[in-house]
């Protein structure tokens, strides 16, 4: 059994397992007994180079969701099989890499900033296409993009995304706003609520949102 555990830039520990070293059970016994040590965590599976099927990818979710140390944020992999998969079971999975592959397709033309920081009261963040931002965005904070935002850490502060145009989406690991606006659109949330893997967006003129709430 070979496992590293490792802090990752969206601030949470990753555990990297490989097709070396890939085995569900010593997985979740090395979990275990690490488990106070990532106690209060965000955790993140990375597996490398080894193709899950999809027994092998519900059991571990569904491990990875029981232990009550930790909160699971999903899947990071190399490999397009496994994104594919996460996909279908509507398991997060690397939200960054999928969303720059797909922006890939999109003009050359159109910015995508990356900004490595958290936000903090009274800053403001603007981009002119999608913005991904790779820590927490604060209370008092402001993002605005004319594209698609993704928060790789807490959103707590305001985003206006889509400006100008009739579809896009903001992402977040967590999401405790109450307010954001999309497409010209504002949409209200209930102050205190928490949500898990959070996404909105506008499609076909239809707002949709896409959550899981904190602690379920």
């Amino acid at each position: 059994m070979n496992y590293k555990l490792r802090g990752t830039n969206v601030i949470a520990i990753e555990l990297i397992a490989d097709e070396e070293n890939f085995d569900i059970e010593d997985i979740k016994k090395f979990i275990l007994e690490k488990k106070q040590l990532l106690r209060g965590t965000r955790f993140i599976l990375s597996v490398e180079n080894r193709v899950l099927s999809e027994e092998e990818l519900r059991d571990l979710v569904e491990f990875l969701k029981n232990v009550n140390e930790f909160i699971f944020c999903g899947l990071k992999t190399n490999l397009k099989e496994n994104r594919e998969l996460c996909i279908k079971l509507g398991i997060p999975c690397d939200i960054s890499t999928l969303e720059i592959e797909k922006e890939k397709e999109r003009s050359e033309s159109e910015e995508i900033k990356f900004y490595g920081k958290t936000l903090r009261s009274g800053d403001k963040l603007t981009s002119s296409g999608d913005l991904i931002i790779m820590g927490d965005v604060n209370p008092g904070s402001e993002v605005e993009a004319g594209g698609n935002v993704y928060v790789m850490g807490n959103l707590m502060g305001f985003v206006r995304a889509g400006i100008g145009k009739s579809e896009a989406e903001v992402r977040a690991i967590f999401f405790k706003a109450p307010v954001l606006e999309i497409c010209g659109r504002t949409v209200s949330f209930e102050r205190n609520e928490e949500y898990l893997n959070f996404r909105v967006r506008v499609k076909n003129g239809k707002v949709k949102i896409e959550h899981k709430s904190k602690g379920k």
